[in-house]
């Protein structure tokens, strides 16, 4: 019959579509499980791009860092160096003002010295240039040793090894009248 006809292909139509949906659904379960997998993939992908960002950004901070650290490393040990090399100078110049020092001190005290004696020094000289021109070279000594024992008694000082031709001449002087045989 007419009717029958249609509907027994939409009959068979249907159990074909059952059939063929029966076997699709545990592929299309199968789809949607592989599709729910994939975004959790996806969402570990994403973090761990994420994560390796972050780190690389990190490393790259601490490259800078490092650089920086380094070049301060540099700049220090320069400084060291310089710093070092004042410090010896330093040492040095303290070492030559300390040797100065000790130089000044036993000029200061000869210094002294010649103060303390320069009375009596003057004493003696201005003496024998005024009073022993025309006496011998014997009564010339006696005279300078009176003259010494009154500056004694006087309390007044005076270098004894002062020499009466070396302090009233020149050297010039000397070595003319020692070529001259005087």
């Amino acid at each position: 019959s007419k009717a029958c006809g249609p509907l027994y292909q939409w009959a068979a139509s249907q159990i074909k579509y059952s059939t063929i949906y029966n076997s699709i659904q545990p592929l299309r379960e199968e789809v949607e499980q592989l599709e729910k997998e994939a975004a959790v993939a996806n969402e570990q992908k994403e973090k761990l791009e994420s994560e390796v960002a972050h780190l690389e950004s990190s490393i790259a901070n601490y490259k800078a860092e490092y650089a920086t650290l380094i070049r301060d490393v540099e700049a220090l040990k320069r400084e060291m160096e310089i710093v070092t090399t004042k410090v010896d100078r330093a040492e040095s110049l303290m070492k030559s003002l300390s040797q100065e020092k000790e130089r000044w001190s036993k000029s200061s005290e000869g210094f002294q010295a010649i103060l303390r004696n320069l009375v009596g020094d003057g004493l003696q000289m201005a003496a024998f240039l005024t009073y022993s021109g025309f006496f011998t070279f014997n009564t010339r000594r006696v005279l300078l040793e009176k003259w010494r024992n009154t500056l004694d008694l006087l309390g007044i000082e005076f270098r004894d090894d002062l020499s009466m031709v070396e302090s009233l001449s020149k050297a010039s002087e000397r070595l003319e009248w020692q070529s001259q045989g005087l």
